[in-house]
């Protein structure tokens, strides 16, 4: 991937002691759509460096973590595996079932713009499984998406699972970026929704 020049999202987060620019996405997410809640627990997907741990931390949440490799973070359960290894039976003997589960996975990128979609629409679905386990009723899905052919896919599948599901590509998201965000909230599973 080529260099990026860092750019005000890139210079606020190392002033604020965040290891990367992608909290300020969350941030925004949060506050269009009050997504945190103190005392409650959260599944943090893809959660290295951490970021986006360190803000849920922030705001009181109990926080487990998935990534390969464990952020250098306190105050929450680090699981130092890969996503696809990880069980639902895991995560809810660490948190139980949780009110809001966020992905920020993406795959190590190849420069191929198929294959790399291809690749995080999987990881997607992943956290789509873990997340119906893990979901309280109500609850919310927060999930990085790389625009592609299977994108809409994703939508109209939780569509079908949760009251309402938008599109947000959040203003610290890169101009030239393929990512959006998938907010999907009031979760229902199975259960027929009121018409």
């Amino acid at each position: 991937m080529a260099y990026q020049r860092p750019d005000h999202y890139t210079k606020k987060a190392k002033a604020q002691g965040f290891a990367a620019r992608s909290v300020f996405k969350l941030e925004e997410l949060d506050q269009r759509f009050r997504l945190t809640r103190r005392g409650a627990g959260v599944v943090d997907l893809g959660c290295f460096p951490g970021s986006w741990s360190r803000y849920l931390i922030e705001k009181g949440m109990r926080v487990v973590g998935v990534d390969l490799k464990a952020p250098q973070l306190s105050g929450g359960t680090w699981i130092a595996r890969s996503v696809m290894e990880v069980g639902a039976d895991e995560l809810l003997a660490v948190v139980g079932r949780v009110p809001l589960f966020v992905s920020d996975m993406a795959p190590n990128t190849s420069g191929d713009r198929f294959t790399d979609h291809m690749r995080q629409i999987h990881l997607v679905r992943r956290a789509m499984e873990l997340s119906r386990a893990c979901l309280e009723p109500g609850g919310t899905f927060v999930a990085k998406v790389f625009e592609g052919e299977e994108a809409n896919a994703v939508v109209k599948e939780l569509q079908g699972e949760f009251a309402a599901v938008k599109r947000v590509k959040p203003d610290a998201t890169r101009d030239r970026s393929v990512e959006f965000f998938v907010v999907a909230t009031g979760f229902v599973g199975d259960a027929p929704r009121p018409t």
